[in-house]
């Protein structure tokens, strides 16, 4: 994939088979150029072309803008701001117990902590529909380790939620359930149709990587199992069942064979593919091949009936709405997802649970709710962040990444992947208007 051309120090022009896009990195409008239009463009101006070009905006004459500076000019002008409001989900960790021992978790699985305790629980549903007394919906997610160990917590904190959320005049409690699969019974099933859940069910791949990964704590491949209760979930009428799909070493340039199987033969039509992890300082996958296949894996959804979910609907929906998508730490209505893990702490970072600047208790995020701004991130922390087509839509490392690669500086897979994106979701229908 080539590099874009940088056209009058401003625009992102990018090339293929004679046509081109001109994409501006910081207001996210972008066109189309015919091939006589870009053998125009390189004509003295000004041409047509250059005259209806400045029609649109793209202009060649003054100083060429700083474009870090201008995002954040932007960003103030639309009333964008990276501090949270509010918690108004909770990633509930129940246990860190767990009966598999998947090596790329990037949660500390089997420490033999302690598991969270119904006081504790209590604590954090009752702080969590507290600063959302009024709202239409908050949501629950029970995590782990494999949280359907402590199934007696979930049916506790089902039943004090639907109390919680009439005490405090919530209308919805969106409930949901991240599980491996392997140990779900007609009980946990039946819980799951009555509180109307949804159910993500962690999948590898076909049953030759799965088997190879999905390993029992005993040694046993757990494959045939989860098939079989996935099989179990699909046949029950009215029940939200998805796939989580993390990019692996073991299907990484497989990933859209993976999706094809999980879509025909799993029988499951959403997909969420995880955001890779930097683990041990950096990213661990070439962040341009994984651009290119999960374009490819979610074109491979779709014509199978399917939606897939990743990173890369971001750089979609930001050049489709033509506004900055920064801030992945946040919800839509400035709220934050939250864990809430047991010994009473909360981390303001869902997948990030030992970091200390993102730990509080309930207690001390009552007392000073500017503690959520822990998760805000730094938008283009280094004058290279200027310079990038992904200015916009990745901005520089979240928070989380800050943290786990020890400072503001991106990872060049990071960077890769981004650039990648944009790339392109310039040339999907969803990017070119």
């Amino acid at each position: 994939m080539a590099a874009p051309l940088l056209l009058w120090g401003k625009y992102f022009q990018y090339d293929r088979a004679g046509e081109a896009v001109l994409l501006d990195p910081v207001t996210l409008e972008s066109v189309l150029l015919d091939c006589d239009e870009v053998a125009d463009l390189a004509g003295v101006s000004p041409t047509a072309t250059h005259e209806a070009l400045a029609g649109l905006g793209f202009t060649q004459d003054g100083p060429t803008a700083d474009r870090r500076e201008a995002l954040h000019n932007r960003l103030n002008a639309l009333g964008f701001n990276s501090t949270p409001q509010r918690i108004s989900g909770l990633r509930v960790v129940l246990t860190d117990r767990c009966n598999m021992a998947c090596t790329y978790c990037f949660v500390d699985t089997n420490t033999g902590k302690a598991d969270m305790t119904e006081e504790e629980l209590a604590t954090g549903l009752e702080f969590l529909f507290e600063q959302n007394a009024g709202q239409e919906e908050v949501s629950i997610q029970w995590f782990g380790g494999e949280p359907t160990i402590r199934f007696d917590l979930m049916k506790y904190g089902d039943e004090l939620a639907d109390t919680l959320a009439a005490r405090y005049d919530v209308d919805r409690v969106r409930r949901t359930v991240v599980t491996n699969g392997a140990r779900l019974t007609d009980e946990t099933i039946d819980r799951f149709v009555q509180r109307e859940y949804g159910v993500g069910i962690s999948v590898d791949g076909p049953p030759g990587i799965n088997s190879a990964n999905r390993l029992l704590l005993g040694g046993q491949p757990a494959d045939d199992r989860i098939r079989r209760n996935v099989g179990r979930l699909v046949e029950v009428k009215g029940l939200h069942v998805g796939c989580n799909l993390t990019p692996t070493a073991s299907n990484i340039g497989r990933l859209a064979e993976t999706v094809r199987w999980i879509i025909e033969d799993l029988g499951l039509k959403f997909i969420y593919v995880n955001t890779p992890i930097p683990t041990g300082g950096e990213w661990r996958v070439n962040g341009a091949d994984l651009a290119r296949e999960l374009y490819e894996a979610r074109l491979t959804a779709l014509g199978k009936g399917g939606m897939l979910f990743s990173v890369l609907d971001r750089a979609f929906q930001a050049l489709d709405t033509r506004r900055p998508m920064l801030f992945d730490h946040m919800q839509g209505d400035r709220s934050l997802n939250a864990a809430l893990l047991p010994g009473n702490r909360v981390s303001v970072c869902d997948i990030n649970f030992t970091e200390p600047s993102f730990l509080h208790t309930v207690d001390e995020l009552r007392q000073n709710p500017g503690l959520l701004a822990a998760a805000a991130k730094k938008v283009a922390p280094i004058p290279a962040c200027g310079d990038c087509p992904a200015l916009a839509i990745c901005g520089g490392p979240s928070r989380n990444e800050q943290a786990l690669i020890g400072g503001d500086t991106p990872d060049p897979q990071m960077c890769a992947f981004y650039t990648s994106t944009v790339a392109i979701a310039v040339w999907d229908n969803t990017g070119v208007q």
